[in-house]
C-alpha cells in the first residue's frame, strides 16, 4: 500500500469512527429517555405522588449511607482480629 492509500484509509476509518460515536451516544440518549418513560408509566399506574418519591428517594440514601457505615465498621473490625492474629 502507498503512503497516500493509507491516508485515504485512515481518513475513511476516522469518519466512519465518528459517524458511530455520534450514533452510541444518540442510542444511550433513546434507552435513557425509554427508561425515563417506563418510569414514569409506573409511577402514573401506581399514582405515586411527587412526595412519596421524595421520601423513597430519602429512604433510598440513607439505606444507602447505612449499608456502607455497616460495611465499614466489617471491614475495620475484621482488620483488627486479622491484626490480632497476626501477634498471636
Amino acid at each position: 500500500m502507498t503512503k497516500e492509500r493509507i491516508e485515504k484509509e485512515l481518513t475513511k476509518v476516522r469518519q466512519q469512527l465518528a459517524q458511530l460515536q455520534a450514533k452510541e451516544k444518540d442510542l444511550a440518549e433513546q434507552k435513557q429517555m425509554a427508561e425515563d418513560a417506563e418510569t414514569m408509566k409506573l409511577i402514573r399506574k401506581y399514582k405515586i405522588s411527587s412526595e412519596k418519591l421524595q421520601l423513597l428517594n430519602k429512604f433510598s440514601e440513607d439505606e444507602i449511607s447505612h449499608l456502607l457505615a455497616e460495611k465499614e465498621a466489617k471491614t475495620e473490625k475484621e482488620i483488627t482480629l486479622n491484626e490480632e492474629k497476626t501477634i498471636y
